[in-house]
């Protein structure tokens, strides 16, 4: 594909400032993470063949004039489903071990129109308006400024350009939030945060992006399977079970978890896909006491 095409990435760098050193090295946490378990990714049938990818799709509507930037994209999942509808796909990823996988299933799908690119997500390197549509699925609670995030994503898209985003979302219940965000912790250190879908459409309108669709479901996981994706310990795994086993009862009954001679087996948390349309113009706030 052609890497000098409009909406190829810049040496510019758009951001007002640049990531600190600390950022730089829990991002180097992330990308190692992710990169290590790349092709692990790449072959889940959660990631690669979940109904979510079919609902994704058929709320973006995708247009066969659309560029689309896919954010995110772990082993590619998303990019190469759309690429058939659009013009052209750009798909990028914090971690190289995902973008290598991404191009394998590039190359094996034979798709001209999609390039793959190592970027974060919360310094993207485009111009501003480049984009129709933009897509991140199942990714954003692993970002570490949020309001950044969605911020840059604003700013690459056009007036009018549509966002589809999906995740993982924590319940309104301040008690099960607490519990699913400290899980998700606590199997993965680089989990930063489950948003509320309240959260979610208040950082979106936040950024000039309005809710105009919203699907929510449920996803059951295999716990083995879950915990396998990870580095965790024998001692952190069996603690992990201690939380699943010491849930508290509103929980359990929440999250369906489900046990096997006292071992928890199963449980099913909540997500969200969210189809926002950037406004032409980002709102002002206005003071309360303004006349």
């Amino acid at each position: 594909m052609n890497t000098h095409n409009d909406n190829s990435p810049r040496n510019a760098d758009h951001s007002q400032t640049n990531p600190t050193t600390s950022e730089i090295d829990q991002k180097r946490e992330v990308s190692d993470r992710f990169g290590k378990h790349a092709a692990g990714y790449a072959s889940s049938i959660g990631h690669s063949q979940g109904p979510d990818l079919d609902m994704l799709v058929s709320l973006l509507h995708p247009q066969p004039d659309w560029r689309v930037l896919d954010i995110a994209t772990g082993a590619g999942h998303t990019a190469v489903a759309v690429a058939p509808f659009v013009r052209e796909v750009v798909a990028s990823d914090l971690s190289p071990g995902m973008i290598d996988q991404t191009r394998k299933f590039i190359a094996v799908r034979s798709l001209s129109n999609v390039q793959a690119v190592v970027m974060d997500a919360e310094y993207l390197r485009f111009d501003d308006e480049t984009f129709d549509a933009v897509t991140c699925r199942i990714a954003p609670h692993h970002f570490f400024d949020i309001e950044r995030a969605l911020s840059e994503i604003s700013r690459v898209l056009k007036p009018g350009g549509v966002l589809v985003i999906e995740d993982n979302t924590a319940p309104e219940s301040e008690l099960l939030d607490q519990f699913i965000n400290a899980l998700e912790k606590q199997r993965d250190p680089t989990h930063v945060r489950s948003y509320k879908k309240s959260e979610w459409k208040q950082m979106l309108a936040d950024q000039g992006l309005r809710v105009v669709r919203t699907r929510n479901y449920g996803k059951t996981h295999n716990i083995k399977d879950w915990i396998g994706r990870t580095d965790l310990t024998e001692a952190e795994v069996e603690a992990l079970y201690e939380t699943f086993a010491n849930a508290p009862q509103r929980a359990r009954k929440h999250f369906a978890i489900t046990s096997v001679d006292g071992k928890a087996r199963t449980f099913t948390d909540d997500k969200v896909i969210l189809k926002a349309i950037k406004l032409d113009a980002v709102p002002v706030a206005v003071p309360a006491d303004a006349e």
